[in-house]
């Protein structure tokens, strides 16, 4: 997504209005419920579930770059976002997941906001428009009328209209929260949310495709039993990244981990002839396997991290213009996370 577009505009003024509106009080309307835990009002269905700690990420080594990239009529207000939890109903490869809802703790200027995403939504040729649900004020635009933002005590919840519709629900004890789904909650205990960012995701039965046979020859052939994914970030004064691959059994972690040590010994040198910065990536990987999880570590230094950043931006600025819009490949997401969805700060 371009950045600077006027969609990516709207969506953070509303991601960060929302923050402000959550502490509005009379204006907004009465919620009826105090503040919530962030993984309390996320759908017990999600399947992908995503944490932000957006103070620990401004505070890093990313944080100021990260910003330059935050249309500027939105960058005062991040500065009060404290962190940020997202919830998707993936579908199976192929498809776009049409439900998403996030939730924003944080405190901000209210009334300014309310007005960045008028005047953002003017810009565009639209109107901010909002509904009242139960008591609570439910806003979005008219060109994007399925994408809504709403506020509780202390929080905002941006996504679509009727996920979002059903977190208010969630904050009246209505309905089941992402806290009774055992099989995602086992993934998201099982990591340090202490990290810059978290996520995990199940996988739902024949979203990958089968492999097909040939054992330990084919490096394909236990990609269809993987069940889940776990992942931790980190940047301090290094980048720390840990991709879990849960897979249905102990043998197939080892069988993906040593096709992946494999393939690594044997094509790194080549990869990293052609591209230094691949090069560098693969020097700081590590893969290794315990039980039926398989895991890849990336470590590295902020030298490193600086230097392919800056040839990243270089090759970036190369594009013809209009590429970064039309085919010029987009910022790496979250697996299912919805094209519409607002980005991550």
């Amino acid at each position: 997504m371009n950045l600077r577009s006027s969609k990516f505009r709207f969506f953070a003024l509303a991601l960060v209005a929302g923050v402000g509106l959550a502490g509005c009080g009379k204006g907004c309307g009465k919620a009826g419920v105090g503040k919530q835990e962030g993984l309390t009002l996320i759908p017990s269905d999600s399947n992908v579930v995503v944490g932000v700690n957006w103070k620990k990420i401004q505070e890093s080594p990313m944080g100021a770059k990260l910003i330059e990239g935050v249309p500027p009529e939105a960058q005062p207000f991040l500065k009060d976002v404290d962190n940020l939890v997202l919830g998707v109903k993936a579908t199976p490869m192929g498809g776009s997941p049409k439900d998403f809802v996030g939730v924003v703790s944080g405190k901000l200027d209210t009334a300014a906001m309310v007005k960045q995403m008028g005047d953002q939504a003017q810009k565009s040729g639209a109107t901010m428009t909002n509904e009242d649900y139960e008591g609570v004020k439910i806003y979005s635009t008219s060109k994007d009328p399925d994408i809504a933002v709403a506020m509780l005590d202390g929080q905002a919840v941006f996504g679509s209209k009727d996920s979002v519709k059903r977190a208010l629900d969630l904050a009246k004890k209505k309905g089941d929260s992402i806290e009774k789904n055992k099989e995602v909650m086992d993934l998201i205990n099982g990591l340090d949310k202490g990290k810059m960012i978290w996520a995990v995701a199940t996988i739902p039965p024949g979203s990958i495709p089968a492999g097909g046979g040939g054992g330990m020859g084919n490096p394909l052939s236990s990609l269809d039993s993987v069940k889940a994914l776990d992942l931790a970030l980190d940047y301090n004064q290094n980048l720390t990244l840990d991709l879990g691959v849960i897979t249905g059994s102990k043998e197939d972690a080892q069988q993906m981990m040593t096709m992946a040590n494999s393939y690594k010994t044997l094509f790194g040198g080549s990869v990293a002839s052609k591209s230094p910065e691949l090069g560098k990536i693969l020097g700081g990987l590590s893969i290794d396997a315990k039980d039926n999880k398989v895991v890849l570590a990336l470590k590295l230094d902020q030298a490193t991290v600086e230097d392919l950043a800056n040839k990243a931006k270089q090759k970036q600025g190369a594009m013809p213009m209009g590429m970064d819009e039309g085919m010029g490949a987009p910022a790496p997401a979250v697996p299912g996370a919805p094209e519409t969805a607002p980005s991550v700060p």
